[in-house]
């Protein structure tokens, strides 16, 4: 499956919210914004425009247990940007474009998947649309495949 990118994404492994976190999704959405924030079997995606809420995100994230060090360690946090494709290099994440218009044909959304991932379905925020979100705002990195 894959997950939507809007402006800056902080994505986390799903496995490690399971096996790190006491209490595990509980615990989660406790410290998650209520907008923005989608998630399937593999991936979580919230996204956050003010890099300063990027930073708070991420020291709760670790607070809760997560593996992450702003050095150089993206064991179970890493970052995405709409335009820019990964900030973070790691092995376990890829960053492209989807089309989502009808029968696969444009506009298209910035979007990450854990690495392998076969399934092409996307998830999105709820209540999520196209006209006048962040990805129609700025758009997608055209033709980025990570």
């Amino acid at each position: 499956m894959a997950v939507l990118v809007e402006a800056t994404a902080v994505i986390l492994r799903a496995a490690a919210v399971e096996e790190r976190i006491t209490d595990g999704w509980d615990a989660l959405r406790t410290c998650l914004p209520e907008t923005a924030v989608c998630s399937d079997d593999e991936l979580v995606s919230i996204s956050l425009v003010d890099p300063t809420e990027v930073r708070h995100l991420v020291d709760r994230l670790v607070g809760l247990g997560l593996l992450f060090d702003w050095e150089g360690s993206f064991e179970d946090i890493a970052f995405a940007d709409q335009k820019r494709g990964l900030i973070t290099p790691c092995d376990w994440l890829t960053f492209e474009t989807a089309n989502i218009g009808i029968g696969g044909t444009p506009p298209s959304v910035a979007i990450c998947r854990l690495a392998g991932s076969q399934s092409h379905e996307l998830r999105l925020p709820e209540g999520w649309r196209y006209q006048g979100s962040l990805s129609e705002a700025f758009g997608a990195k055209d033709g980025a495949v990570r």
